[in-house]
């Protein structure tokens, strides 16, 4: 369901593809079959665009996130993590200590790894500059973590965070350099 929800195009292209060969085939049972084929595409794109998946709910929670660290707005960062993650106030917090976010910093994708009930594990790569306080230089970095997101307050909030290397997907510090 979620495949349908995230990206309704390959069954609307099929769905569509079979109204055509209905049509084509001839005959008023052929045609009354279009019809439903073309019905169901246009309902599929519907209920698609209608629905809100918990990964694109997770995707606005991230960009927040994100959002807070470039506008340097611990108040903002703190209000997407989970109540019971003090510890990642206080990384997010010595994070924003250390370095400038800049605004070509972007999330290039989020992939759901897995998903219980109130739980939701996430795989993050994002890229772009970031400026280290204390030295001039920026430098292009490219990120990648696995999030652990739980339901608070009809909010998806973020709970674990662990940086990993970004071609190898082995865990690493989060205050390592590249």
């Amino acid at each position: 369901m979620h495949y349908l929800t995230d990206n309704p195009w390959p069954a609307v292209i099929v769905l569509c593809g079979l109204a055509v060969a209905s049509f084509i085939a001839g005959g008023s049972a052929m045609r009354k079959m279009a019809l439903a084929f073309a019905l169901s595409a246009g309902l599929v794109y519907i209920v698609a665009e209608m629905t809100v998946s918990t990964t694109e709910e997770i995707e606005v929670s991230a960009q927040q996130i994100l959002e807070g660290f470039q506008n340097e707005d611990l108040n903002q960062i703190k209000s997407f993590i989970s109540s019971g993650s003090p510890d990642l106030v206080s990384t997010a917090e010595r994070g924003l200590q250390m370095v400038t976010i800049d605004d070509d910093f972007h999330i290039r994708s989020i992939k759901l790894k897995s998903e219980s009930p109130g739980e939701v594990v996430v795989r993050i790569r994002a890229n772009g500059h970031v400026t280290e306080h204390g030295h001039s230089m920026t430098q292009h970095v490219p990120e990648f973590w696995e999030t652990t997101w739980v339901r608070e307050d009809d909010t998806w909030k973020l709970r674990n965070a662990t940086r990993l290397h970004p071609m190898s997907g082995e865990p690493r510090g989060t205050f390592d350099r590249n």
